[in-house]
């Protein structure tokens, strides 16, 4: 939100009250699913995880967040949050307490605007994760995992060549509905086949254009896969 947090403010308006930004460490919560709904965060560095639980205590990852995105949105339903959230390296966050929020929406367009685009972000974000559990084989549910990573970072100014992972593959799994064996036999194919390089949680895409074949070949079976890739390859080749 205001100066801190979002870079688009109404400065003839009145600001909110941010408190300063808080720090928090690996495996640390920011909150938990029940927990009362007081404020709403933005999150300014770093990265965490949102989760659901179920009543054997499964956890089901929602959601990976990263710097920019708002945070307790889930709370406005019924005045407790439905998520439990947990950070995923060293983070820092802006709180910004209900009737502060109340108050600036109130005064500023600018404000009013951010929230509901960051609402609108998370909603899409759903819905296109949801569309790839129904449509994506497990290759195409991890590459477009891999490549929204990717476009994340650069729209933060990062590289989204190389980066990172914040996540364990286990987390991954969970989030894909994967099993971990799958994951991790999925990633080192696609670092045998040189298509990604993968040194413990490093990525680096080495071949963009294999990677979104992937995704153009919907359930294909096996045996017609290299059949299928040599035939978009002439396509392209015939376009260029």
């Amino acid at each position: 939100m205001p100066g801190i947090c979002f870079s688009l403010v109404d400065k003839t308006k009145a600001e909110p009250k941010v408190s300063s930004h808080k720090v928090y460490h690996k495996s640390d919560e920011l909150f938990a699913s029940g927990q009362t709904f007081e404020a709403i965060f933005i999150l300014r560095s770093g990265s965490a995880k949102s989760s659901v639980s179920d009543n054997s205590g499964h956890e089901q990852i929602s959601r990976f967040h990263y710097p920019g995105d708002l945070l307790g949105l889930d709370g406005f339903d019924n005045g407790s949050h439905a998520q439990s959230i947990k950070f995923l390296e060293t983070s820092s966050v802006c709180r910004i307490g209900l009737g502060e929020l109340d108050k600036a929406m109130a005064n500023s367009a600018s404000i009013r605007l951010n929230l509901l685009q960051g609402m609108s972000h998370a909603l899409n974000n759903e819905d296109k994760f949801l569309l790839s559990l129904n449509n994506m084989n497990s290759a195409q549910r991890l590459i477009s995992f891999l490549l929204d990573l990717s476009s994340q970072f650069e729209k933060r100014g990062l590289s989204g060549k190389v980066f990172d992972l914040s996540m364990t593959r286990v987390d991954i799994a969970n989030y894909l509905g994967m099993a971990i064996e799958t994951v991790s036999r999925l990633l080192t194919q696609l670092h045998n086949e040189h298509i990604i390089e993968v040194e413990k949680r490093r990525v680096k895409f080495v071949d963009f254009r294999k990677l979104h074949q992937y995704l153009l070949l919907e359930r294909v079976p096996h045996n017609l896969l290299g059949a299928k890739i040599r035939q978009l390859n002439c396509i392209q080749s015939a376009v260029a």
